[in-house]
């Protein structure tokens, strides 16, 4: 496999011929350790609060443990209302002002990325799959939304073996159709029909005609938010479509699960993580940490990928930076960049110093792997402990 070694100290250069990493002997005194949290919280079509909300109960469990070496950990939530100019503006206050360590999970677009590099602050754990993110060298990538379709269908394509299959997509939504497609393709499914929905739509009956009218062995698909999933789901129960149903989990509220359940048609979910509290210990910590600090259940989709990743993407850094003597972004992106072996129980291990590809927008796609599972008995069941991987197109177990 072709590898490539990013260009840290090329890129640390940058930043400080930039003129954007501030000094570090005003970071070191105070009693907080700041990262940035930008995506679309409201005002958008894609707005999604439970990512944040998710984030800010890593933040609570790590500073009810001491904090980082002593200092509080603070998450600082920017929305950017699902505008570009927002990313840039936010992007720009969280390293000029609030003097972040690192930006944290987030979803945002090609805005953050240009910053963060020049201001040698490291992305970590990012979702989004705008072509400047992905490509961002100080993007410590561990999951990517667009992927998440890659190793969707690739699961149900060796799991149910279809002649032809049916992926529904927003509308212009080419990285996750690419990767949807790649997965299939990797499974050696090359018959795949491709749904487009606009975003502003509320009705999805004619919706699934349009996937039926395609005559599928499978049909499956993610579409933003969570509850248009859902809705696109009870629209197929409604027309008695009972075709194996295709899923990846990285956009999934728990009622869609329930839904799915209730229905009893066959189905599969590749899992971004190890969703399984008696078989990985890092989950069962985050659905403890839910229960102490989310107690009335404001989060509805914890099983979304963007909100795992989100929650997991603090609960890390928070351990990475523990492992300093001084935390500010210099010294967490020297120590990041050069991981070549960074392991949580619910992900493959990751090698920091590497881009794989080409693949669209899925450039560490080595990093990139997920879980088996399926949807039954009103939850998510992990189907293994062995990750796989659409793009290495390694076995499924």
């Amino acid at each position: 496999m072709f590898r490539i070694k990013l260009p840290v100290a090329a890129v640390a250069s940058l930043a400080v011929a930039a003129g954007l990493l501030t000094a570090c002997s005003s970071e070191d005194t105070s009693d907080t350790i700041n990262v940035g949290f930008v995506a679309p919280l409201s005002s958008s079509p894609s707005a999604f609060q439970d990512p944040a909300l998710a984030a800010k109960v890593a933040e609570k469990a790590v500073n009810d443990q001491g904090g980082i070496n002593g200092k509080k950990l603070n998450v600082i939530v920017y929305d950017t209302k699902g505008q570009p100019a927002n990313v840039v503006a936010g992007a720009r206050k969280l390293v000029n002002e609030d003097k972040v360590v690192a930006f944290i999970g987030g979803n945002s677009n090609d805005g953050l990325a240009e910053i963060g590099k020049r201001a040698g602050v490291v992305n970590w754990f990012p979702m989004g799959c705008a072509a400047a993110d992905v490509a961002n060298e100080l993007s410590m990538i561990a999951a990517l939304n667009c992927a998440g379709a890659g190793q969707g269908t690739y699961l149900g394509g060796t799991r149910f073996k279809p002649r032809k299959a049916v992926y529904v997509a927003f509308a212009g939504n080419t990285p996750y159709i690419e990767n949807a497609k790649l997965g299939y393709r990797n499974a050696g499914v090359d018959d795949v029909a491709i749904v487009e929905v606009p975003p502003e739509t509320t009705d999805f009956a004619p919706i699934i005609a349009q996937v039926k009218a395609q005559n599928p062995d499978v049909w499956g698909g993610m579409i933003y938010t969570p509850e248009k999933l859902t809705s696109l789901i009870r629209a197929a129960i409604d027309q008695n479509l009972r075709i194996p149903l295709v899923l990846s989990n990285n956009v999934m509220e728990d009622a869609t699960i329930e839904l799915v359940s209730q229905s009893g048609i066959p189905n599969s979910v590749a899992l971004e993580k190890g969703e399984d509290a008696e078989q990985f210990p890092t989950w069962k910590q985050y659905e403890e940490q839910l229960a102490k600090y989310d107690p009335q259940g404001e989060i509805k989709t914890p099983h979304d990928g963007s909100v795992t990743t989100d929650w997991l993407a603090v609960w890390t850094f928070a351990q990475e930076a523990r492992k300093l003597d001084v935390v500010n972004a210099e010294t967490f992106r020297e120590h990041t960049t050069g991981l070549t072996d960074f392991q949580t129980d619910v992900l493959h291990p990751i090698d920091f110093t590497i881009t794989d590809g080409p693949v669209l927008t899925a450039p560490r796609q080595a990093n990139l792997w997920a879980f088996p599972g399926h949807i039954a008995g009103g939850k998510i069941v992990v189907d293994s402990k062995e990750p796989y991987s659409a793009f290495l197109k390694t076995p499924v177990s």
